[in-house]
């Protein structure tokens, strides 16, 4: 971004205080993190439909839009299934199953057979988050013209809101899809040639959100709101430290989204991962991963509190 001198002094002017790195005293920290200012370039209207697309931090946003139409509250699954939210077998994590699952959508594909791995008894859809049990073929492909129902609701939603999650993905090379999972340990090795995992680069993000974006406008969707879940990789094949390989991801996309709300007026950036950050490990649980249920309430109440009030 290259900015003139007078754009340059209109920013500093628009962000007043929140141009300075926050003091101890500034506003902007409290609870023991630093909330960041937020500059909405959209609001969210009450009473019109917002879709939540990303990993589990997603589920959490959406249990705050008290107002709003949620088409993806409208799944559940039997726990016997997937145990959780009910509505956690729609959980995406990396940007390249995010965008295949729009572009499918804005185009009314199917994903058909594809990516079934068997497992047991019966088999195993690799498009879904880990932890859903294994199925008969049937069940399966019953489940995946539920989810692909919900996905409908994208030409009647104003706005959508993706938690982004991390970078490494693995990748079906033989149909070119992104997984949402790892596959089976008995069948990865048994085919090992056709799988592969993908770190992705800043470069191969971008162009996956842009092209996801690119869909989503194409579905009549004109608010597009990116975060970055502030849970972290919990396990790296990169060879790195997996602290390292968390702040590599997540640095990642922060950028990448940055970039896109930059390209276009519809997208905008929340500031999640870095209030979270911000505040260090007393934000999280015993375990470091999962941020304390507290927390996820004062980061999402501050997302409505900006973008819906």
């Amino acid at each position: 971004m290259r900015l003139t001198l007078e754009q340059a002094v209109t920013n500093a002017r628009n962000a007043g205080y929140a141009r300075r790195f926050p003091t101890q005293d500034d506003p902007r920290v409290r609870e023991g993190a630093v909330f960041s200012q937020v500059f909405p370039r959209f609001s969210l209207t009450k009473g019109t439909a917002i879709f939540t697309l990303g990993s589990c931090f997603a589920r959490s946003v959406e249990e705050k839009l008290m107002g709003f139409s949620l088409p993806t509250r409208n799944i559940a699954v039997p726990s016997s299934e997937r145990p959780g939210r009910p509505n956690g077998i729609l959980n995406e994590y990396n940007p390249g199953t995010m965008c295949q699952r729009i572009e499918y959508a804005a185009s009314g594909k199917s994903f058909d057979d594809l990516c079934i791995a068997p497992e047991g008894d019966g088999y195993i859809d690799l498009l879904l988050p880990e932890y859903v049990t294994p199925a008969t073929k049937q069940r399966l492909m019953e489940r995946r013209a539920e989810v692909d129902k919900i996905y409908t609701a994208l030409f009647t939603s104003e706005a959508i809101i993706v938690t982004l999650d991390l970078v490494e993905a693995w990748n079906d090379k033989t149909t070119g899809l992104f997984l949402n999972r790892v596959p089976p340990p008995a069948y990865l090795f048994a085919h090992r040639d056709r799988f592969e995992i993908h770190i992705l680069e800043v470069d191969e993000t971008q162009h996956l959100l842009d092209r996801m974006v690119t869909a989503l406008r194409t579905m009549g969707v004109t608010k597009i709101l990116l975060t970055v879940s502030p849970v972290p990789l919990e396990t790296t094949y990169s060879g790195k430290d997996c602290a390292m390989a968390n702040i590599h991801s997540k640095s990642t996309l922060v950028v990448s989204a940055h970039h896109l709300s930059q390209l276009y007026p519809e997208v905008d950036y929340f500031p999640g991962y870095e209030i979270v950050m911000s505040a260090g490990r007393e934000f999280y649980d015993s375990d470091s991963i999962h941020v304390r249920d507290e927390v996820v309430e004062l980061v999402t109440n501050y997302l409505v509190d900006r973008y819906a009030s």
